[in-house]
């Protein structure tokens, strides 16, 4: 719908056709408004390839707080999305379950109800709900409206909507099935996706590049399933590969940003675009992600004009079942999620040793502290629950992640000039404990041992050296150390000590190939 025909009403602020319907202009997207009908009891409108609704039939709410609630809703979704309509279906339903539990009755405004009884409906509904409601809550007390007390919502402006919910919880803790991939999973699914068939059908060629999009930029599906048909383009040169990715939740209206990709992925959704059936869609619907069924059939996303976030992810579920990727770690058919992907690349980034800023620069976040849950799943909250799992000590716990992430520096033959010790000798440490040598150019600020195991690129590791005995250090220091904070679960500096671990195990393995390596090479 483009509002043609639609008169504004500047007394209701909203837009009036010939036939009695009314309408709110969204501009939640200045460059595409929608226009939602608030006409009836029933409101709808269609977004990001969904129809949303929201139904106030049996809301159970009188009419002097249903009507001032329904215009503020109303003057909500001017700016908000309209997917705001479902959040609030969502809470009226959790607002009169929660009234009906409790015997209460809301018989003509709020104020029947006292602040006691309020305390108990929020109580018992969740944290979403809970959000919205204070919100509307509050500003029908601003305006004196539906019995709306202003103290009482200001106290509500002090509970808590949430209790001790763990922000990503399911990332934090590493979650088998729903939080981010382990490197050994995430492989297999990279892998998978570059590898196009020539038997590969439209459906699941569409879904692979929907995929391969997702772990090169890490943006949210609804970026990828918005991107408009000529969304890839080249330099000048030729050599350099960009897609411009559109702006959705809080940023929704600003200018499209530009993603450098692959030369790769590039050539991959160049292919994807020349398949006939692909380039009649794209052209009919102006989006680069479509994703036809495997048939003739009509898809039910093409109703709505793009290929909705639901739709895509049971696409790709479906898909990596198809190719029978098994998890390692769990030795069943992996779960692959778009949002398991970017979780996956964020805590990657940490991993490595991004800064938040830069994380939050990466997945879009508004607030730098989103970002904060991807550090923490490798830092002490992390910590305890893949002990429990693993139970096999310092430095295994990043056992099928350390490759890569830790060790950065290079083994070699012979310790050169400016050695490197173990701090601590004694015991069954033996003197001189030289385990490699530095080889920066200039002055090193670093703290010795520590920094050149956890990731520094100028630690030479002598292959011969005693890094068994630096593991017995690390092990012997995360002890004394647990002491000292009196037996607590470990906090974050548990995480330093095993980086470090996890590096010089690195170097162990590496040293036992090379050694490998060089016997084979004599008996040949």
């Amino acid at each position: 719908m483009d509002g043609a025909g639609l008169t504004e009403n500047f007394q209701s602020g909203l837009f009036e056709g010939s036939d009695g319907r009314r309408f709110v202009r969204c501009e939640f997207d200045a460059e595409r408004p929608v226009w939602i009908n608030v006409g009836a009891t029933c409101w709808s409108a269609v977004y990001a390839g969904r129809l949303h609704t929201l139904d106030w039939t049996g809301c159970g709410l009188p009419d002097a707080v249903r009507l001032p609630l329904q215009h503020a809703v109303c003057m909500r979704l001017k700016r908000f999305a309209p997917s705001y309509m479902g959040s609030v279906r969502a809470m009226l339903q959790r607002l009169r379950k929660a009234i009906s539990d409790r015997g209460l009755l809301l018989r003509r405004e709020f104020g029947d109800l006292c602040a006691t009884d309020w305390l108990a409906v929020w109580e018992s509904m969740d944290a979403h709900s809970c959000s919205i409601f204070r919100s509307l809550y509050f500003e029908l007390a601003e305006q004196g409206l539906a019995g709306a007390d202003f103290a009482l919502a200001t106290e509500m402006q002090q509970w808590k909507a949430r209790n001790d919910v763990q922000v990503l919880r399911l990332v934090m803790t590493w979650d088998a099935t729903s939080g981010s991939f382990t490197s050994s999973e995430w492989e297999l699914i990279r892998r998978a996706l570059k590898v196009d068939s020539p038997r590969e059908n439209d459906t699941d060629c569409a879904t692979r590049v929907f995929g391969r999009i997702l772990d090169e930029t890490l943006k949210r599906p609804l970026q990828v399933l918005t991107m408009r048909r000529g969304a890839l383009w080249s330099s000048p040169s030729g050599r350099e590969f960009f897609l411009r990715v559109p702006k959705v939740k809080g940023q929704a209206g600003d200018r499209p940003t530009s993603w450098q990709i692959t030369e790769g992925l590039a050539e991959d959704i160049r292919a994807y675009s020349a398949r006939a059936r692909i380039r009649a869609l794209q052209e009919h619907f102006d989006r680069l992600i479509v994703i036809p069924l495997a048939d003739d059939r009509t898809s039910g996303w093409m109703k709505y004009g793009q290929v909705d976030v639901a739709t895509a992810k049971a696409h790709l579920q479906t898909w990596a079942k198809r190719r029978q990727i098994i998890s390692p770690r769990t030795h069943s058919a992996i779960n692959l999620t778009p949002y398991r992907i970017r979780h996956t690349g964020a805590t990657t980034m940490a991993l490595q040793g991004a800064p938040r800023d830069q994380i939050q620069e990466i997945l879009e976040h508004d607030s730098p502290y989103s970002a904060d849950a991807y550090i923490q799943a490798v830092g002490s909250d992390l910590m305890p629950a893949l002990e429990r799992s693993t139970g096999r000590g310092v430095g295994e716990v990043f056992s099928e992640l350390r490759r890569a992430y830790f060790f950065k520096g290079t083994i070699t033959d012979q310790v050169h000039e400016r050695p490197i010790h173990i701090p601590t000798v004694g015991g069954d440490i033996a003197r001189p404990a030289v385990v490699g040598s530095c080889g920066k150019a200039g002055a090193c600020t670093l703290h010795p041992f520590w920094a050149c195991y956890d990731g520094c690129p100028h630690f030479l590791a002598w292959r011969d050296g005693p890094h068994e005995k630096s593991l017995k250090y690390v092990e012997s220091e995360l002890e004394r150390w647990g002491q000292a904070e009196g037996g607590k679960e470990r906090s974050k500096l548990g995480k330093d000590f095993d980086r470090v671990g996890a590096a010089i195990r690195e170097v162990m393995d590496q040293a036992e190939q090379s050694n490998l390596s060089d016997a084979s090479h004599e008996r040949d």
